[in-house]
């Protein structure tokens, strides 16, 4: 028994102790925050007809709105139907995460759409679009995130066993990430606070690839972060993974 990790962006409430199995969830939406938050500055950074940042930024973008679409499918998949079976009284919090599920899968095919336009030439008012689509997502994103870490999350770990929380996480794994998978772990480890990463990655990761990431999947993070925050300089904002 555990005490529950504090939402990533809902305000603080109490909570009784569970088994917090929707912790590994929050880990996760950390990720989405930072991941859609800084999308519409890298946009915006992209010169006029650079196709040398744009491309590799334009293929970005569709690897996390990817990854946003498999998380939401899992959720619905394995949340919304169990929690109206079986917490009925959360009826009006289900719909609600049904209903911002598909707002946030609209605007993310709209970003789909515009991405691709703007990967044929990197044009200056595509671009300005494209950030401000996501501005959306980001906006709506922050919105749902907090709401389902505050009104689902309590209600899950006290309705799943753990043995369904092992078949969610079977299920998600059996995915190929829409991202190079050290990039995505190096994303991870940036999403955890600086003084929790070496541990995190200690308890989360298998040995095999803790190893191949020091040998080689650090490097291919900090090279792809290089690439799409400042175009080969020193990246700003970027968070050394140092597990």
């Amino acid at each position: 028994m555990t005490t529950r990790l504090p939402s990533t962006g809902a305000p603080d409430r109490a909570a009784p102790a569970t088994t917090c199995r929707s912790d590994e969830v929050v880990m996760i939406h950390r990720l989405f925050r930072r991941l859609f938050a800084e999308a519409p500055g890298l946009v915006r950074r992209v010169e006029h007809g650079d196709l040398e940042r744009a491309r590799p930024l334009a293929k970005h973008l569709h690897g996390i709105t990817a990854l946003l679409h498999v998380h939401h499918r899992t959720e619905d998949d394995y949340f919304w139907d169990r929690m109206t079976e079986r917490a009925p009284a959360c009826g009006l919090h289900v719909e609600l995460m049904r209903r911002q599920h598909g707002a946030v899968s609209d605007r993310l095919d709209l970003v789909d759409a515009i991405v691709d336009r703007w990967a044929r030439d990197a044009d200056a008012g595509t671009a300005e679009r494209l950030a401000a689509e996501l501005d959306e997502v980001d906006r709506l994103l922050t919105r749902h995130l907090a709401d389902e870490e505050r009104d689902a999350f309590p209600v899950l770990d006290a309705i799943l066993s753990d043995a369904e929380w092992d078949d969610i996480h079977r299920h998600a794994r059996r995915h190929k990430p829409p991202l190079p998978v050290f990039v995505l772990l190096g994303l991870m480890l940036e999403s955890v606070p600086e003084g929790e990463r070496d541990a995190w990655f200690e308890q989360e990761m298998p040995a095999p690839i803790r190893l191949a990431y020091r040998a080689v999947g650090r490097r291919q993070y900090e090279r792809a972060v290089r690439r799409l925050r400042s175009g080969g300089g020193v990246a700003p904002g970027a968070v050394p993974a140092t597990a």
